[in-house]
């Protein structure tokens, strides 16, 4: 015979490893999309490295968990249906898509961020003699 206890204690075991396999795997991408991000950075003066690599560690966690959402959502749908008493019924926005929205918000803010620490392109002098000048200089104002 089974005893319902030690079922129960088995699934609960389980529940814990998954749990902490997912944890582990979901840390790993985040280092992972961290570290590729922080390339981007890595000549950036020193007095922004703080702002910059902490921006950088949440964008790297919104990234990641926007990915998990993004498959929940793909799998289950953008609504949820709900029971509001036992007549009322009706269908929402899920809760998934309503995160992914709210995480998508708060990305573009943090990737604002970063675009305007990053460091800036130096610019080239124009090659000499491509005409642009003379072409300037000969324009009869109208």
């Amino acid at each position: 015979m089974v005893d319902y206890d030690d079922v129960l204690e088995e699934v609960e075991r389980e529940e814990k490893v998954d749990s902490a396999a997912s944890y582990l795997e979901k840390t790993k991408r985040i280092k992972k999309e961290e570290a590729r991000i922080k390339k981007l950075f890595k000549d950036i003066e020193e007095n922004r490295k703080k702002l910059v690599f902490t921006t950088i560690a949440d964008v790297a966690f919104m990234t990641v968990t926007m990915q998990d959402l993004r498959e929940t959502i793909i799998r289950n749908g953008t609504t949820a249906t709900y029971k509001n008493g036992e007549n009322q019924y009706g269908t929402k926005q899920s809760p998934e898509a309503q995160m992914y929205l709210q995480l998508s918000q708060k990305l573009t803010q943090a990737m604002k961020i970063l675009v305007d620490c990053m460091p800036k392109p130096e610019k080239k002098p124009p090659a000499a003699g491509d005409g642009f000048d003379e072409f300037v200089e000969g324009r009869e104002d109208v």
